[in-house]
């Protein structure tokens, strides 16, 4: 591993520091943070951490094209001490569009996001949660896009979350229609977990990402609707999901978000964005020990309410502060994330950012060996 980091910071200088006439580019960022965490019991520790995203673009070959890019973790410390560099691939495919559809193959960012904090319908659960990307919204697939106007369409995804692989069991597909309907822009999707991905029908989790996990609590199939649009100077948004699986004998879970989004201009040169939303979650086919241990519910309680806001305030043209809160409804533990932003000279973002977790014993957000009591980082990154 600490091969493929040299190779690829020599790969990078030569881009940077040599006068390419090529066709191809390259782009990418740089990024370093320092994490603390504080511990219920008042231990405190500290991470460093830095990566390179790197992104080769070439030019287009006809109506096809190819996208390559990469995240390395930690390639300097595994140079200079002993840690160990982390390679992962996040785009490697052929893009080809044909007359009345397009195809996408190879491994490729999957998912069905609309504007929300939260979204219970996603391809993969979990995949892009409060505007953070996991690893598990990438994944080798198969994509078929049909377009029937300018803002409606149907995708049909066939992937292999473990890898590309020819049993069938590996196998994870999904399908969603997306319609604009008098200014409202309104979708349905399907999703069938791979059967050797962990359900709850075969009494296992499946393992990975925080993505994997969620999509691996819930039954193997499901069914969600959203819809979106706006009502006067308000942004209104909503969605129903049903999980399920046809050979679990328990009650369906069901899942309802509803949400809205403002924005407010005290002055011309300033805008202040707010978003609220509400998150309930049936969740019958969870085995009681997963609602009482992981979750701290209620035991005579199967279903998870959740209220999250978000609200960005810009200080100037360069710096800007912003708060995301989330509360379990049915405990009243909190989860408080105030964050600073600011791009100074050079195009570097420095980002501020802590995290406050309250609440009572064996509560969603309250103390425990698996939740931090406190988090705060400090990240550097550029872009080129």
């Amino acid at each position: 591993m600490r091969k493929l980091s040299l190779a690829v910071l020599m790969v990078l200088v030569v881009f940077t520091c040599t006068p390419l006439t090529l066709a191809m580019e390259l782009g990418g960022e740089v990024d370093v943070i320092w994490t603390g965490t504080l511990q219920d019991d008042g231990k405190f520790d500290g991470s460093l951490r830095e990566s390179l995203n790197l992104e080769l673009f070439l030019p287009p070959l006809g109506s096809s094209e190819v996208r390559y890019e990469f995240l390395l973790t930690q390639p300097v410390q595994s140079l200079l001490a002993e840690h160990e560099a982390s390679y992962f691939t996040k785009k490697l495919y052929v893009k080809h569009r044909f007359e009345h559809f397009h195809v996408t193959l190879g491994r490729q960012p999957i998912s069905w996001s609309f504007g929300s904090l939260l979204n219970p319908v996603d391809y993969t659960l979990g995949a892009v949660a409060l505007d953070e990307e996991s690893p598990s919204k990438y994944t080798d697939a198969l994509e078929v896009y049909v377009p029937t106007s300018w803002n409606s369409g149907v995708d049909f995804v066939f992937s292999f979350p473990r890898g590309f692989d020819t049993d069938r069991d590996s196998l994870k597909w999904g399908a969603r229609g997306r319609w604009g309907v008098n200014g409202y822009d309104l979708t349905i999707n399907y999703v069938e977990e791979a059967a050797s991905s962990g359900g709850v029908g075969d009494g296992t989790l499946a393992m990975g990402s925080a993505g994997g996990l969620l999509s691996g609590l819930f039954p193997r199939q499901r069914l969600g609707a959203t819809v979106k649009g706006d009502i006067g100077n308000l942004g209104v948004y909503g969605a129903l999901g049903r999980y399920f699986d046809s050979g679990l004998a328990r009650q369906s879970n069901m899942s309802y978000l509803l949400g809205a989004d403002y924005s407010y201009n005290p002055d011309y040169f300033t805008k202040i964005t707010m978003q609220l939303e509400y998150l309930g979650i049936d969740l019958y086919s969870l085995a009681p020990s997963i609602r009482t241990q992981l979750l701290k519910m209620d035991p005579n309680d199967n279903r998870l309410d959740l209220l999250t806001g978000s609200l960005s305030y810009p200080l100037d043209d360069f710096a800007s502060v912003h708060l995301v809160t989330m509360v379990n409804l049915d405990d009243g533990s909190l989860l408080l994330s105030p964050s600073y932003k600011n791009t100074l000279s050079g195009n570097v973002d420095l980002v501020l950012a802590g995290s406050v977790l309250r609440g009572k014993a064996d509560t969603l957000f309250g103390p425990s060996d698996l939740m931090p009591q406190a988090m705060v980082s400090v990240e550097l990154s550029y872009a080129f």
